[in-house]
């Protein structure tokens, strides 16, 4: 099972794929997120979010926002974002 991750900035869809796990800093610590996780909303720190699907790994830079997660889909909005790799 997957977890749809969508990124969004003022600009637009900056990112939208499947993933095995996310990865971020909140403004109070790292965590991550597995398929089917219990809802969660929270504030993001200017860091990287890592999205693992399978073997491979992208960062997506991002200058805060906040995240949400139903358990199917991970959404964050930030006022910038950029994927790095």
């Amino acid at each position: 099972m997957k977890i749809k991750v969508k990124i969004l900035t003022p600009g637009g869809k900056v990112y939208e794929k499947d993933a095995d796990l996310v990865n971020f800093r909140t403004i109070e610590g790292a965590m991550g997120i597995l398929p089917r996780r219990i809802p969660i909303i929270t504030h993001l720190a200017v860091s990287d979010i890592e999205v693992v699907n399978e073997d491979r790994r992208e960062k997506i830079k991002v200058a805060g926002g906040f995240l949400y997660c139903d358990g199917k889909v991970v959404s964050v909005v930030s006022s910038d974002a950029e994927v790095v790799n």
